[in-house]
């Protein structure tokens, strides 16, 4: 899943000391054609989720003035469909709960990260979401085959 094509990380954090390390574990995964970049804000996250400009989206929690929970909720109701996982720099039972329940695709505690863990979280979320948009399209097109059903008149003698 993670050869071949390039792959767009975006790591969305205003510490740009955690984006060096994060950005170093996931260049260290071998086989894979990957490319990232910072994000140091809210704005220019929300631009660039806008532009679908990236395959898969870290987001840290705390941003500023700012929560990744809120920039998450924010590229959702934007229509974003590629992954987002949430990055805390301490583990938080109820965040993990409403992050996940907001949409993101993980959540990772900064501390606990290897190339290995985030090599996984790319290739499972990357994988997830694909699923997802063919899930999303033959329920469209079986909706579309109902309501076009529906229109067709029954004569029965």
């Amino acid at each position: 899943m993670l050869k071949g094509n390039l792959i767009k990380i975006a790591i969305i954090d205003d510490d740009e000391d955690d984006f060096f390390i994060i950005a170093d574990y996931i260049k260290s995964i071998q086989g894979a054609n990957l490319n990232v970049e910072w994000l140091p804000d809210y704005p220019t996250a929300i631009d660039q989720i806008k532009a679908r400009k990236y395959n898969i989206y870290f987001i840290d929690y705390r941003l500023g003035n700012e929560t990744g929970l809120a920039l998450l909720r924010d590229a959702i109701s934007l229509g974003c469909e590629e992954p987002i996982v949430l990055l805390t720099g301490k583990g938080n039972r109820s965040i993990d709960i409403m992050a996940m329940q907001s949409g993101a695709t993980d959540y990772l505690v900064k501390s606990e990260l290897s190339t290995e863990k985030l090599e996984r979280c790319i290739r499972y979320s990357l994988e997830r979401a694909t699923v997802l948009k063919e899930l999303k399209t033959r329920e469209n097109k079986y909706r579309n085959l109902f309501e076009g059903a529906k229109d067709a008149v029954v004569i029965a003698d």
